[in-house]
């Protein structure tokens, strides 16, 4: 009895060893920098509400992201503390094989969007409570989705899965088999919370000599609508029955294009159209957007289309694209701070960063191919994190198969409830250099309050 006792008990320890990898790291990280941002870090993940929940999400997986990276077999000098740039990055050529291309050319370049990055522990990421608890049930009921002809997620039952209350909330593959299994899980993953605000967005658009252009401020306002957990109204919205989810944004400056005002609101069916809508004031009227219409820029200077929109909004179609599943890899993507701090440092041009933090992630490889040849991209790759099910990178071809834009990003997540939205966007035009840098300022109070129906209708909108 006593040696079963004791088993146990090594067996105990031995699960919270593993389960804190990530703050044992970050505590000597955390004092080898002495950094405030990394300080408050190591506390936010050192929460005993944060590791209960990324426990519960690795025994929901099988995994977390030390076990992936220890399938690997990792360079001696990638580790925390490792700074690269343009005078050292010829000493570190197995980064090909971790850093995206076109930061490796930034970086390499005089005068480079990204001039140096700063190597940092890897987090342990996962999703709100909200999320496991509906993955779990499912899980439990092996309710395992499938795409049907019209290429739409339905249940075993024929409801779709992102309308129906018990699975909306939940990733339906776990561990995806194939490309379209992946991107199902990617498109579940949203927007990592059931209700955002972004109050502000700034939005500084680079020519590509590296200079301002112009400068966006609006706002964004974001809704899951089916399968509501941790935010009101929980279960269903109201009058929403054949939509998934909608997005809105206002323009507040400058004065050319104050009172834009957009609502898109994703149909749940694969072949029926999105309700889709902008209001442009020089004009005075509503326009009503098509599926090609959300190939084109959100507004003058972006390079952000209205289906780069969230990182990934283009609409899931067997009969136009493919997803194919590549495999799996590690690579070196921006940590997830901004809730306690941000993990890049902004250039006085506002349009370069001097120095980015990364840290080394596991992923899964999509690749996306537009059959027809008539889209913006013949091809996107995105690198899915193995753990929050959301891409930690993206690269687009145009349709000559050359390289056009790539897509990183920095959520802003809390460790303790493990809810996300975002901190900042970078987008970079490789075929003529212009750069998009998006800085994000969440509302996190009282959102369910604050995000109400008139967001999503355009004519309400556009007179806040």
């Amino acid at each position: 009895m006593l040696k079963k006792t004791l088993v146990l008990l090594l067996l105990v320890l031995a699960g919270n060893v593993q389960a804190n990898r990530a703050i044992d790291n970050w505590t000597e990280f955390a004092q080898q920098t002495g950094k405030s941002g990394h300080k408050a870090w190591l506390a936010a993940i050192s929460d005993p509400r944060a590791v209960k929940l990324a426990e519960r999400w690795k025994e929901l997986r099988g995994f977390d992201a030390y076990d992936a990276i220890a399938k690997y077999s990792v360079p001696e000098a990638l580790k925390p503390g490792l700074v690269v740039n343009k005078e050292n990055i010829q000493q570190h050529s197995w980064l090909k094989d971790y850093l995206p291309r076109d930061y490796i050319k930034s970086i390499a370049g005089d005068n480079g969007f990204v001039r140096e990055i700063t190597i940092v522990p890897t987090n342990t990421y996962y999703m709100n409570e909200g999320v496991l608890n509906a993955t779990l049930a499912i899980q439990g009921k092996g309710l395992t989705p499938t795409t049907n002809e019209h290429s739409t997620l339905v249940n075993p039952d024929g409801s779709a899965t992102l309308l129906n209350d018990e699975t909306a909330s939940a990733i339906p593959y776990l561990n995806p088999k194939n490309g379209l299994e992946l991107n199902w899980s990617f498109i579940a993953h949203g927007v990592g919370t059931e209700t955002l605000i972004f109050d502000p967005m700034i939005s500084n658009s680079c020519d590509g000599n590296g200079s301002l252009d112009v400068q966006y401020t609006g706002l964004i306002w974001w809704q899951k609508f089916h399968g509501r957990q941790t935010i009101e109204p929980l279960g269903s919205v109201e009058d929403k029955d054949d939509l998934i989810e909608g997005g809105s944004l206002f323009v507040v400056s400058p004065n050319d294009v104050h009172g834009i005002a957009a609502v898109r609101q994703r149909a749940a069916v694969g072949n029926k159209s999105d309700d889709f809508k902008i209001f442009i004031p020089s004009m005075r009227r509503t326009r009503i957007l098509s599926g090609n219409d959300a190939q084109d820029p959100m507004y003058y200077g972006l390079e952000i289309t209205w289906d780069d929109w969230r990182a990934y909004w283009a609409k899931t179609d067997t009969k136009t694209f493919e997803y194919k599943l590549l495999g799996e890899r590690l690579i070196l993507a921006s940590p997830e701070t901004g809730y306690i701090y941000r993990s890049a440092t902004m250039d006085e041009s506002q349009c370069a960063w001097t120095n980015m933090e990364m840290e080394l992630r596991p992923v899964w490889v999509l690749e996306i191919t537009d059959k027809n040849g008539q889209y913006q991209y013949k091809k996107r790759t995105l690198y899915i994190d193995q753990e929050m099910y959301y891409a930690q990178f993206q690269e687009m071809s145009d349709q000559r198969g050359m390289p056009y834009r790539t897509w990183d990003d920095s959520r802003s997540w809390r460790p303790f409830d493990g809810d996300a939205q975002w901190d900042h966007i970078t987008i970079h035009n490789e075929f003529n250099n212009r750069l998009n840098i998006i800085t994000v300022t969440p509302d996190w109070d009282e959102r369910g309050e604050k995000v109400t129906e008139e967001y999503f209708d355009v004519d309400q909108l556009r007179d806040l």
